[in-house]
C-alpha cells in the first residue's frame, strides 16, 4: 500500500489513450457541483437507501459512477476546496488558516481548463471563497454572493439561476463551471415543502445562533439533536431540488450527453457525536467522508466504486482526458480507469486528512476550536494524531463506524504501522515556509459574517 502521491504524479495519457474509449476534453463541457457541509451519512438513496430526500442526485448517480468512499482532505471549506482546485493536500497548497491566500505558483483547475481553451466560470455562495484568498485564479467569471446565517442566506436558487444564465451566455464554447451550493451549512433553515421537523416539540428553532446551541450542547436531548439533523436534511432536500433545475436545464438544452458532471462536497457536519456542533476541529468520518458522483451519459457508468478516493483526485482525473500534459505537482490519482471500468488505480490506498485551525478571534469556545491534527485511513483502520499534545487515536471502522471506541492503547497490531506511515507524511508534507501565501486581514464586515456562520464569537 502506498501513501497519496508525495511528488509529481506520472504524466497523464493524452486524450484518454491510456483507457480505450475514454472521452476527450476537446469534446465535452465540465460542471463541478460542490455542496457545502454535506457528509456522506446525510446523502440520499444513492448512498443511504433509507434516505429519500435527494431524488435529483439519486437520478444523477443512477446514470453515473458513485464513489462510495470519497474523502475530503480537511474538515472545512477553504482547505478542501483549494485541494479540489489544485489536486494537493492542504499543507502543500498552503490554505490552512482562515486568512491564508493561495499562492500564484499553485496551478488551479480553472487555470488548467483556461489553458485548454475553455471558458471558465464560478458561482460561489460562501464568502470565505472570495477572490482575495486566491480562489478566483483562472476563472473568466467568478460570481460571489455571500451567504448569511439568516433567511437572506438561502442561496441555492440563486446559484442555479446564475449558473444557468452563465451557461446560456457560453453555450457556444467549451465551458468549465464550478457551482458552489451553501444552504446545508449552518444556520439551518426550515423548508416547509421538504418538512421533516413539524412534529418536533422541543425548544430549538431554525437559525438559532450557533453560540447558543454550543452553550446548551450538554443539555441537548436526543430529540433536539434529531431536530437539527432533520433541519439539515430539509436544507439538503432544498438544495437537491435546485441542483435538479440545473441538471434539467442541461438536459433540455441538449447538453447532458456532452457535459461531464462531478458532484461532491467539501466536508460534513458534526451533530454531537464527538461533543460538538459544527465542523473544522476534528478529523472523524462525519466530517471527512463525503459524497462523490461523476456522470457523463453514454460514456461513464452506471457503476459504484468502493475503493477510497479523495477530492485531490478531481483535478488529475479531469486533466487525464486532455491531450495537453499536466505537469503541475499533484497529490491525487486519476480515477479515469474507474470511470471506464478498466482498472482500480487506488486499490489499497491510504487516505490522509489534516487540519490546522486557529480561531481568528478569542471567545469562550476558542480553546476547543484550536486544532492541529492529521489522520490516516487504511482499509477499515484509522489513526488520528493530535500534534498539539502528541496524542493518538485508533479506530476500527468496520466494527466502530462512529469512532467511539479508541483502540490506541489496546495494543492493536495495526497501530504501529499506521502511526509510522502517518509520521512519514508529517515529515515530508510541506517544506517550512513554502506552501501558503501571505495572510490576509479580515474586515469587520467579514468578521461579522463569520460570527453568524459560527466560525467566530
Amino acid at each position: 500500500m502506498a501513501l497519496i502521491t508525495l511528488g509529481p504524479r506520472p504524466a497523464a495519457p493524452a486524450a484518454g489513450l491510456g483507457a480505450p474509449g475514454g472521452p476527450d476534453l476537446e469534446d465535452v463541457n465540465v460542471v463541478v457541483i460542490c455542496i457545502d457541509t454535506f457528509g456522506a451519512e446525510h446523502a440520499g438513496a444513492f448512498l443511504n437507501p433509507e434516505l429519500a430526500h435527494t431524488p435529483h442526485m439519486d437520478a444523477l448517480a443512477a446514470r453515473g459512477v458513485v464513489f462510495r468512499r470519497a474523502y475530503a482532505p480537511s474538515p472545512w471549506t477553504q482547505p478542501s476546496v483549494a485541494s479540489l482546485f489544485t489536486g494537493s493536500m492542504p499543507s502543500r497548497h498552503g490554505i490552512m488558516q482562515m486568512t491564508d491566500v493561495l499562492r500564484d505558483h499553485q496551478v488551479t483547475l480553472a487555470e488548467a481548463f483556461k489553458e485548454r481553451g475553455f471558458v471558465t466560470g464560478a458561482v460561489i455562495s460562501n464568502f470565505i471563497l472570495r477572490p482575495r484568498f486566491g480562489f478566483s485564479k483562472g476563472f473568466d467569471s467568478y460570481q460571489t454572493r455571500p451567504a448569511l446565517a439568516s433567511a437572506a442566506g438561502i442561496t441555492s436558487a440563486k446559484v442555479t439561476d446564475r449558473s444557468i444564465e452563465w451557461i446560456k451566455r457560453n453555450a457556444d464554447s467549451r465551458f468549465f463551471l464550478f457551482a458552489h451550493y451553501f444552504d446545508p451549512h449552518y444556520a439551518y433553515m426550515h423548508h416547509p415543502e421538504f418538512d421533516r421537523t413539524s412534529n418536533y416539540e422541543g425548544s430549538l428553532r431554525p437559525a438559532m445562533p450557533i453560540g447558543k446551541l454550543r452553550d446548551a450542547r450538554n443539555d441537548l436531548t436526543p430529540e433536539d439533536v434529531r431536530y437539527l439533523i432533520d433541519l439539515h436534511h430539509e436544507e439538503i432536500a432544498f438544495t437537491d431540488a435546485q441542483i435538479g433545475r440545473l441538471l434539467g436545464f442541461l438536459r433540455e438544452q441538449g447538453l447532458e450527453e456532452k457535459t461531464l458532471v462531478v458532484l461532491t462536497s467539501d466536508h460534513g457536519e458534526e451533530f454531537m457525536r464527538h461533543g460538538w456542533i459544527g465542523h473544522t476541529r476534528t478529523l472523524y468520518e462525519e466530517l471527512l467522508h463525503v459524497p462523490m458522483i461523476v456522470s457523463l451519459p453514454g460514456t461513464f457508468g452506471p457503476a459504484t466504486v468502493d475503493d477510497p478516493v479523495s477530492l485531490v483526485d478531481v483535478k488529475p482525473t479531469l486533466l487525464a482526458m486532455s491531450s495537453v500534459a499536466d505537469d503541475a505537482p499533484c497529490d491525487g490519482f486519476s480515477l479515469l480507469p474507474y470511470l471506464l471500468g478498466t482498472g482500480a488505480p487506488a486499490a489499497g490506498r491510504m487516505m490522509l486528512g489534516e487540519v490546522s485551525a486557529v480561531p481568528v478571534n478569542k471567545d469562550k469556545f476558542a480553546h476547543e476550536k484550536i486544532a492541529f491534527k492529521t489522520s490516516l485511513l487504511s482499509g477499515s483502520m484509522k489513526v488520528i494524531h493530535d500534534l498539539s499534545g502528541d496524542t493518538w487515536e485508533l479506530y476500527d471502522l468496520a466494527n466502530d463506524p462512529e469512532e467511539l471506541n479508541d483502540l490506541a492503547a489496546s495494543g492493536h497490531e495495526a497501530f504501529a504501522e499506521l502511526r509510522a506511515n502517518l509520521e512519514t507524511w508529517e515529515e515530508v508534507r510541506a517544506p517550512e515556509g513554502e506552501a501558503g501565501g501571505a495572510p490576509s486581514e479580515l474586515s469587520d464586515e467579514e468578521l461579522e459574517r463569520l460570527r453568524q456562520l459560527g466560525y467566530v464569537k
